[in-house]
C-alpha cells in the first residue's frame, strides 16, 4: 500500500467542522495533509510569512474575510501557489470571475467527489511551473547544470538557431510532441501553431526578450494538444541574438477542465446549443451594438407544438433525439452571426442582430419551412409544427428581459391565432386572449390567497404507513373556476411570477403541516420547484425563514425538482441543491426517467430519493417493458443509496408488484386522489385504516 503524500495545506475557512470534512476528503484521497486554517487578513498574511504551501483552500464568503481577497493578496505577492474556492455560496457567475481572477478551480462544498482530482491536477500543474521556473533560472548558469535539467525535467525544452534548425530537443519534447531527437536536430522545427503565426525563429521576438503564451499545435501522430509556451532569446558573449529557446507544457487536461465548466454554465446538455444564460448575456452585448447603428435586434422564441404528445406517443428518448435535431435544421437557414439557444423543454430562442421587421418576419417563416421536412428518429419520419413570436429591440423593449417577456406573448399569441408567426405589438398585448389574461390576474390571486392547495397522500409499502402528502395548487377563479396547475404554471414562469408562486405554495403547506403536527399527524410535505427557481440564489434563504417562522423542522420538506428542471443549468442547480440540503431539507427528484440525466449523474446530486414517472408506472402489469425499466431503476437507485417512490399507482396490481420490487412508497389515484385538507382528514381516520394503511 502506497504511503499517503504529505502536502502542507493553508485553509481559508471561518468553519471547523467544513475544515475537518475538507481534510478527511484529502486523507481519503491518499493524502496526508500539514494544514493550518486561517480566517482573517492578517493570519492569512502570517501563515504565508512562515512557510511555503503546496495549495491553498478558500471558502467563498466568510464574516470577517472573502475568499476573494485573500486571492487578491496572494497574487499581489505573485505568490503562484494553486488556489482553490470551496464553497456552497458560489455560482457559475462568481466562478467565472474566479477563475479569471486567478483562482485556479472551485469545489461546491457537500459535494466533493471533484475535490481529489483537482488537487492532483493543480499539484501536477504547479510542479510543472516550478521545473519551469528552474528552467528558466538555469538558462544563465553552466551548460553541465542547464543539460542535467533539460534531460530531467518534465517540460519540452526546444532550442533553436537564426536559421530556424532545431539545436536542442529533450526527451520531454519528444513526449510531448512526438518527434524522436534524430528526426528534428539539425533540421526546421517540425511543429507550427494552428493559428499559421510563424512563432519559430528568432526576428518574432526582437521586440521582446521573452514570451508567454498558448497555441495549439499537432504532434507527430496528428493529435491536437494545447501548449503553453514560454520563449526566450539567446545571446552569446557578445550580446548577439543566437537563437531562440522555448519551453513548452501540454496543458491540454487543463484547458478540457475548463471548457467543461464553461459548457456546463452557458450550454444546454442535451443539444449543446447555448442556453438561456448565453443568450441573455448576447443579448446584453448586441442591444446596445444594434442601437449604436441606429438597427434593431430580433429575438425570436420557437416553441414546438403538441411536442408532449410525441413524448407520450413515442417515448422520451425519441423526444430527446427529435430536440437535438432541431438545432441543426435551424442553423441551415440562419446565417453564422445569429445564435440558436435553448431555453428549456421545447422552447427554443433565435437572436438575429442588426434586422427590421420585416427581415425578422421572413427569417420566421425559413425556420418554419425548415422544420416542415419530416425528422428520421430510429426510422420513423416525424412531422412537426411551431409557433414563433417576435420582438425587436427597442420597439418592443430595451433589455434582455424586456425582449423576453414580449417574444413569448407574441408566441402564444402565434399560437392562439393558429398562424405561426406573430409580431409583438402593444395591442396584441393588451387584448391579449385568455392566457394573456391570465397573466395580469396570477400576481392578484397570489396576494389574495385565490389559489388552494390539494394533497396525495404517500404510503410506506414496507410498514404500509402515510408517511407524507404531496401539494399541489390550484387557481379558483372567479370567471372560469379552478384552473390546473398546467395551465398557469407556465405563464408564472415566463413573467417572473414563479418565485412569489413558490413560496406561497411552500409558507401554505408548511402552515398546514404545522396543523397536522398540532393534530399528532407526522407527515412529510412535498412541494414542486421549477427551472426558475433553481436560477434563485435568494430561494434558499427565503424557505428557511418560512421554515423558521412556521417552527416545521426542515426534514419535514420535500421539494421535488425534475429532471429537465436540474438540467436548464447544472451548476446553478448544484448550487441551491447544495444549499438545501445543508438545512436537513429533503430533495428529490420528479419524473425521473422522462429526462436525459442518467443514474450516474444522481450520484453528484444531493438528493435523497427520485420518483419514477407515471407513464412507466401506470402500465407495468400488463407492460412487461414498463415493469424491466421499473425494476431496473429501483434496484440502480438503491445501490446509490437513495429511496425511490413510484407515481401513479391506479390498480391493486401495480402496488403489490410495486411491493415486490422493494419499492420503497407509493402515490396514485388507487391510494387516493388529491384532496382538501377536510377531506383529508377524513381520509385519515377511515379510508386509510380499513385499506390497512395507518399512521
Amino acid at each position: 500500500m502506497a504511503l499517503p503524500i504529505q502536502i502542507h495545506t493553508l485553509i481559508v475557512e471561518d468553519s471547523e467542522e467544513d475544515t475537518e470534512l475538507l481534510v478527511r476528503e484529502l486523507q481519503k484521497g491518499g493524502y496526508d495533509p500539514i494544514y493550518e486554517r486561517v480566517e482573517t487578513r492578517e493570519s492569512l498574511l502570517a501563515a504565508l510569512d512562515h512557510r511555503r504551501w503546496d495549495i491553498i483552500f478558500s471558502d467563498y464568503t466568510m464574516p470577517q474575510f472573502k475568499g476573494t481577497e485573500a486571492l487578491a493578496l496572494l497574487r499581489e505577492r505573485g505568490n503562484d501557489t494553486p488556489f482553490l474556492f470551496v464553497s456552497g455560496t458560489i455560482g457559475e457567475d462568481r466562478a467565472v470571475a474566479a477563475m479569471k481572477a486567478g483562482a485556479d478551480d472551485y469545489i461546491i462544498k457537500g459535494n466533493l467527489k471533484r475535490l481529489v482530482p483537482a488537487v492532483n491536477r493543480e499539484l501536477r500543474e504547479a510542479e510543472v511551473r516550478r521545473e519551469r521556473k528552474k528552467a528558466e533560472e538555469a538558462l544563465q548558469e553552466s551548460n553541465q547544470t542547464l543539460e542535467a535539467i533539460v534531460q530531467s525535467s518534465p517540460l519540452a525544452i526546444i532550442a533553436i538557431d537564426p536559421a530556424g534548425k532545431v539545436q536542442m530537443w529533450n526527451p520531454a519534447a519528444e513526449q510531448i510532441l512526438g518527434w524522436s531527437a534524430e528526426e528534428v536536430l539539425g533540421h526546421p522545427i517540425p511543429i507550427r501553431p494552428e493559428e499559421r503565426k510563424q512563432e519559430a525563429g528568432p526576428a518574432a521576438h526582437e521586440a521582446k526578450k521573452f514570451v508567454n503564451l498558448e497555441r495549439q499545435y499537432k504532434r507527430k501522430d496528428g493529435v491536437l494538444i494545447e501548449a503553453s509556451i514560454s520563449t526566450s532569446l539567446l545571446c552569446n558573449n557578445k550580446g548577439e541574438i543566437s537563437g531562440v529557446m522555448w519551453i513548452i507544457a501540454d496543458i491540454t487536461e487543463r484547458k478540457r477542465s475548463e471548457a467543461t465548466i464553461k459548457g456546463m454554465a452557458y450550454y444546454d446538455t442535451l443539444t449543446g446549443l447555448p442556453n438561456r444564460t448565453l443568450l441573455h448575456d448576447r443579448l446584453q452585448q448586441a442591444i446596445p451594438a444594434a442601437a449604436g447603428e441606429n438597427k434593431s435586434v430580433g429575438l425570436l422564441l420557437l416553441d414546438l407544438d403538441h411536442f408532449r404528445e410525441i413524448n407520450d406517443t413515442l417515448g422520451h428518448p425519441r423526444g430527446d433525439a427529435l430536440l437535438q435535431l432541431i438545432g441543426p435544421r435551424l442553423q441551415a437557414v440562419l446565417q453564422p452571426s445569429d445564435t440558436i439557444a435553448r431555453m428549456g423543454g421545447d422552447e427554443f430562442a433565435v437572436l438575429l442582430p442588426r434586422i427590421d421587421s420585416e427581415q425578422a418576419v421572413l427569417a420566421a417563416g425559413n425556420l418554419l419551412k425548415a422544420l416542415e421536412k419530416p425528422f428520421l428518429i430510429e426510422g420513423i419520419p416525424i412531422v412537426i409544427e411551431a409557433s414563433i413570436g417576435i420582438a425587436l429591440s427597442p420597439d418592443h423593449g430595451e433589455n434582455p428581459e424586456r425582449l423576453i417577456q414580449h417574444a413569448d406573448i407574441a408566441m402564444y399569441v402565434a399560437k392562439e391565432n393558429k398562424k405561426g408567426v406573430a409580431l409583438y405589438s402593444s395591442e396584441v398585448d393588451k387584448h391579449s386572449p385568455r392566457r394573456l389574461a391570465l397573466l395580469g390576474e396570477l400576481r392578484d390571486a397570489i396576494e389574495n390567497n385565490h389559489l388552494f392547495l390539494l394533497y396525495q397522500p404517500k404510503i410506506h409499502l414496507w410498514t404500509r404507513r402515510v408517511i407524507g402528502v404531496e401539494a399541489l395548487v390550484r387557481w379558483q377563479h372567479p370567471r372560469y373556476g379552478v384552473i390546473p396547475p398546467d395551465q398557469f404554471i407556465t405563464i408564472a414562469e415566463h413573467s417572473g411570477l414563479i418565485k412569489p408562486l413558490t413560496l406561497w405554495v411552500v409558507k401554505s403547506a408548511l402552515d398546514q403541516c404545522k396543523v397536522w403536527r398540532q393534530e399528532g399527524r407526522d407527515l412529510n410535505v412535498a412541494v414542486n420547484l421549477s427551472a426558475r427557481n433553481l436560477e434563485d440564489p435568494e430561494l434558499p434563504d427565503q424557505i428557511a425563514g418560512l421554515l423558521e417562522a412556521s417552527g416545521v423542522a426542515p426534514s419535514s420538506l420535500n421539494l421535488e425538482i425534475t429532471e429537465s428542471a436540474l438540467m436548464v443549468n447544472p451548476v446553478h442547480a448544484m448550487e441551491i441543491l447544495t444549499r438545501l440540503n445543508n438545512m436537513a431539507i429533503q430533495l428529490s427528484i420528479d419524473d425521473f426517467g422522462t429526462g436525459y440525466s442518467s443514474l450516474g449523474y444522481l450520484k453528484k446530486l444531493p438528493v435523497n430519493q427520485i420518483k419514477i414517472d407515471k407513464s412507466f408506472v401506470k402500465e407495468m402489469a400488463t407492460d412487461e417493458e414498463d415493469a424491466i425499466i421499473v425494476r431496473s431503476t429501483i434496484e440502480l437507485t438503491h445501490n446509490l443509496g437513495l429511496k425511490v417512490v413510484a407515481e401513479g399507482v391506479e390498480s391493486q396490481e401495480v402496488l403489490e408488484k410495486l411491493a415486490a420490487l422493494d419499492c420503497d412508497a407509493a402515490q396514485g389515484y388507487h391510494i387516493s386522489r388529491p384532496l382538501p385538507p377536510s377531506e383529508l382528514d377524513t381520509w385519515f381516520s377511515k379510508t386509510a385504516p380499513a385499506k390497512g394503511w395507518n399512521l
